[in-house]
């Protein structure tokens, strides 16, 4: 969707996710690729387009469910994933599509703030 530069940060978008992500890194070096589904998984693709270090995923659902997927195609690489998604746990409260992204920090300030703790180094707690 969008190319930065040989080091920049690398976001792969997962379905739904992929406008908050665009807008979360607008002004980032950051390489933004997008995929409609994750079954079965493009490793090879993956692969090509990383450049950095550091890898974002944000998928719409539990996060971390395709992280095993992007770790098992760069296992031969340094790198550090952040998977973004919907935490486990129970919830209660139910509200509009964009009151539950914002609720997970799954909208664009939501996950702009978690690639900013990210890449500081200071964690996602």
């Amino acid at each position: 969707m969008r190319r930065g530069s040989d080091r920049a940060l690398f976001v792969l978008a997962v379905g739904p996710t992929l406008d908050p992500v665009l807008e979360a890194t607008l002004d980032l070096d950051a390489t933004v690729a997008y995929l409609s589904r994750v079954r079965p998984f493009d490793a090879g693709g993956l692969r090509a387009a990383v450049g950095g270090t550091d890898v974002v995923l944000v998928e719409p659902y539990l996060a971390g469910t395709s992280a095993g997927e992007v770790s098992a195609a760069l296992q031969d690489r340094p790198h550090r994933l952040l998977s973004l998604g919907v935490p486990l746990g129970e919830f209660r409260h139910y509200g509009t599509g964009a009151e539950h992204r914002e609720a997970h920090g799954l909208d664009a300030r939501g996950i702009r703030a978690s690639i900013e703790r990210f890449k500081s180094g200071r964690g996602l707690t």
